[in-house]
C-alpha cells in the first residue's frame, strides 16, 4: 500500500506548480474580512463516500458545483468583472470551512471563480494542498495505523488528489501529457481502493472519515 500511494505522490509532485492560493486568490477585502469573522459550518456537512464519480460531496466545499452559491444578477462566471467575482467570492466567506481538507476545496472554488472555471494552476494548487495535508497525517503515529481516524483523512486526501480533482474535473484545457499522467495515476488509485477495503474490519466500515470525524491536520 506504502508503495502505492509513493507512486501517486510522486507524480504529483512532478505536476505541483509554482504557484499555490495565496498568489492565485485574491486578497481579502474589507466584505471577505467581515464574512470570515462571522462564517459558520454550513447545516449539514456532506460525508464523503467511497465512489467516483461527479455526485461527490464532501464537508461544505468539496465536490462539483457544492455549495451552489451563484452571482447576483445571475450570469457565467467567467462573463463577470474581477469586481463582480469579488463579490461573489465574499459569499463563500460566509460559510467556515468543516475541516483542513474542506478548507482546501474552499480555497479551489475561489481559485476558480477569481481565474476563471478549470483554471489548470488552480487545480495544481488544489493538489500540492492535498498533498501536505497528506504527509501532515502520514507523519503522525495514529496515520500509520489502519482504520484510525487519521490514516481515513489521508486515504481521502489522496483519493481526492489523484481522482476525483483531476480525470473529473480537468479542464478542458488539459493537455495530452497531463492526460496520460492522470490516466495512469488511475488505475493505481482504483487497485488500491480494492486493497483499503479488504484490510478493513466489517466494524470499521469505511476508508473515509466517519460521521462528525473532522480531518484537522496536526498543525492546523
Amino acid at each position: 500500500m506504502k508503495t502505492v500511494f509513493l507512486l501517486i505522490f510522486l507524480t504529483l509532485t512532478f505536476l505541483k506548480a509554482e504557484n499555490d492560493f495565496q498568489t492565485l486568490n485574491p486578497p481579502l477585502t474589507k466584505e471577505m474580512k467581515d464574512n470570515q469573522k462571522e462564517a459558520t459550518v454550513c447545516k449539514k456537512p456532506a460525508i464523503a463516500e467511497e465512489k467516483f464519480d461527479k455526485t461527490f460531496r464532501y464537508g461544505c466545499f468539496c465536490g462539483e458545483n457544492y455549495p451552489n452559491i451563484k452571482p447576483a444578477p445571475l450570469k457565467p462566471i467567467d462573463s463577470l468583472s474581477y469586481s463582480k467575482r469579488k463579490d461573489l467570492i465574499a459569499k463563500y466567506y460566509k460559510i467556515k470551512p468543516y475541516d483542513t481538507i474542506d478548507e482546501a476545496c474552499m480555497k479551489h472554488d475561489i481559485c476558480y471563480i477569481y481565474n476563471g472555471k478549470d483554471n489548470q494552476e488552480c487545480n495544481d494548487a488544489f493538489y500540492k494542498q492535498l498533498q501536505k495535508i497528506y504527509d501532515k497525517f502520514d507523519k503522525t503515529k495514529e496515520g500509520q495505523k489502519t482504520g484510525t481516524k487519521a490514516w481515513r483523512c489521508k486515504i481521502l486526501a489522496s483519493d481526492m488528489a489523484s481522482i476525483f480533482k483531476t480525470i473529473f474535473t480537468a479542464g478542458d484545457d488539459i493537455s495530452p501529457t497531463r492526460f496520460s499522467i492522470f490516466a495512469m495515476i488511475t488505475p493505481f488509485t482504483l487497485a488500491n481502493k480494492i486493497f483499503q477495503k479488504g484490510a478493513l474490519s466489517f466494524s470499521e466500515r469505511s476508508g473515509y472519515p466517519l460521521p462528525f470525524e473532522k480531518c484537522i491536520t496536526p498543525s492546523h
